[in-house]
């Protein structure tokens, strides 16, 4: 049974052919679209399609998706890079880094020559500026609401110093490898310590940082302008500008990606992928699926205390369905929490996601729990109401009686983090950067929301053994072991506690002009956007 609360849902648009022909034949009309930019002074010019621009850049508030990390990543850069496609962190703002024997002490190099977008100078004091603000609750620059230091290590980060001019420390309780990685999120980027001391807590409606562009004019609710920036430490990029527009809805970015105002957009439902992926002047830019679906267990919650409950349900999700009917074929099913395009996969793991409804009603009889009511809650927009369809199916069709509520954001959220008030829910986690450790400390270890409240697996038996190898895992700095230890982690939780079962794998469609190459596709498909390396090629 289905029941739908708050509103309904409207599922993404699906264009049938004929009404796109219909659609593309107002082509010339896009001429005159808002967002049209027309380079009249010879500046090659990339649109990007947004879904929303509040334009508050503040990054220490930031939280995830929307237009906030669109325009960071685009603005701004960190000590750190990861680009979706090496495993391991790179050299940003930090020419490189020293690691002392114990794990726990940081030193990074900063680039010499290298200035903010105000000109101000890149160095240790002036790194040490973004990340006093951070810790400091007296900083006057600081906002009301800062989540950056609990997003880079909360209380096992002891300290920021600047032991010389061009180094920058930090300091830890514990070793925690993650840290590289994580210093690669967008809300981990260097501010202009200048553009600071003049706007305080305005900063995000002033925003001065040292990516590849910057930002030259901001109008609320309708675009970004940025410009190459000459002193970028990859040097300047060779599109000149970049408009950051928004365009919401999936008909007009069609028309506007088939008419050429549109240059890049990651907002294309799945529904539409074949259909664009036949015109001339379009290319679907593969990417790889780092996005996970997963439907958590309260173990707390009645019959679902007891883990053959939650293996019979983790059985019993008819993947190949869910791919097929929830995402039309653009998606991979899972191994367990790791995604394939991550370190701490195993072939292995695609065990856990096997189809096996006869398995699954066995252990529902064996455990008593045959006929058992349970509640799933999920968000009422995207991909979830489709998903949730297959996935309340394929148990009701097991032996349960699942009652599946469709929820707004807020009231989801709200459920989903109170362990009284759900027993299924659903899970996404995207990688804002792709390291192993981002899906499971936040989500697994003991102490945190995800392992207290949403799955309430913290006290458990076999929790204490998991918390000891994500912890060895943390202060495992060789990346060969290190992703060994997450594959041996993926296999424990599955295998003993079974918190989550592991749904779908998938990413968010990149549509690019046919004309435009160097777009990275893989951090596109999982919201980050790296367009520096952008080029036309007519």
């Amino acid at each position: 049974m289905t029941t739908m609360t708050k509103r309904d849902f409207n599922p993404p648009t699906a264009i049938t052919r004929r009404r796109f022909g219909q659609l593309l034949g107002l082509s010339g009309a896009a001429l005159a679209l808002p967002w049209r930019v027309e380079a009249q002074d010879g500046v090659e010019t990339l649109v990007f399609a947004l879904p929303g621009l509040v334009g508050n850049f503040e990054p220490h508030t930031w939280v995830g998706f929307g237009d906030t990390v669109h325009v960071m990543d685009t603005a701004a850069r960190g000590l750190t890079h990861m680009n979706f496609t090496d495993p391991l962190p790179q050299p940003a703002i930090a020419e490189g880094w020293t690691i002392s024997d114990d794990g726990r002490t940081y030193d990074f190099r900063i680039r010499e020559g290298l200035t903010f977008h105000d000109g101000t100078a890149i160095d240790a004091a002036a790194v040490l500026r973004t990340f006093r603000r951070m810790i400091d609750e007296d900083d006057p620059t600081r906002p009301e609401l800062s989540f950056a230091l609990d997003n880079l290590g909360g209380d096992n980060v002891t300290g920021f110093e600047a032991p010389d001019a061009m180094t920058f420390r930090i300091t830890l309780a514990k070793p925690d490898a993650a840290i590289l990685g994580r210093l690669s999120r967008p809300d981990m980027v260097i501010v202009s310590p200048a553009a600071l001391e003049e706007y305080g807590q305005e900063i995000g409606l002033n925003f001065v940082s040292c990516g590849p562009y910057r930002i030259v004019d901001v109008t609320p609710n309708e675009r970004v302008v940025l410009e190459a920036f000459d002193n970028f430490y990859k040097g300047r990029p060779e599109i000149g500008r970049v408009v950051m527009q928004v365009i919401p809805e999936a008909v007009a970015q069609m028309t506007s990606l088939a008419s050429g105002d549109l240059n890049v957009t990651n907002l294309i439902p799945h529904s539409n992928i074949d259909r664009l992926e036949g015109m001339e002047q379009i290319r679907i830019e593969q990417s790889a699926a780092f996005i996970s679906a997963m439907l958590a267990m309260n173990c707390e919650a009645g019959v679902l205390s007891d883990i053959r409950v939650r293996q019979a349900i983790n059985k019993a999700i008819d993947r190949e369905a869910v791919v097929a009917e929830a995402f039309f074929g653009k998606a991979e099913i899972p191994g367990y929490v790791t995604p394939a395009a991550e370190q701490g996969y195993a072939p292995e793991h695609q065990r856990f996601s096997e189809y096996d409804p006869e398995g699954a009603r066995a252990l529902l009889e064996e455990a008593g729990a045959t006929g058992a009511e349970l509640s799933l809650i999920s968000e009422n927009s995207g991909f979830w109401p489709r998903l949730g369809q297959v996935v309340e199916r394929s148990l009701n069709e097991v032996g349960l009686n699942v009652t599946t509520e469709y929820l707004d954001g807020g009231t989801f959220n709200g459920r989903l983090f109170d362990k009284t008030a759900h027993e299924l829910a659903f899970l996404q986690r995207s990688a804002f950067f792709p390291d192993p450790d981002g899906r499971f400390s936040p989500l697994f270890a003991s102490g945190t929301a995800g392992a207290d409240d949403i799955t309430a697996q913290s006290g458990l038996p076999a929790q204490a053994r998991l918390d000891e190898l994500i912890a060895q895992a943390n202060a495992e700095s060789d990346p060969e072991a290190r992703g060994q230890l997450y594959v041996e982690i993926n296999n424990y939780m599955a295998e003993e506690i079974m918190p989550i079962a592991a749904v779908v794998n998938t990413f968010l469609p990149v549509a690019v002009s046919e004309n435009v190459a160097g777009v990275n596709a893989n951090a596109l498909g999982t919201y980050r956007t790296f367009l520096e390396d952008a080029t036309f090629t007519s």
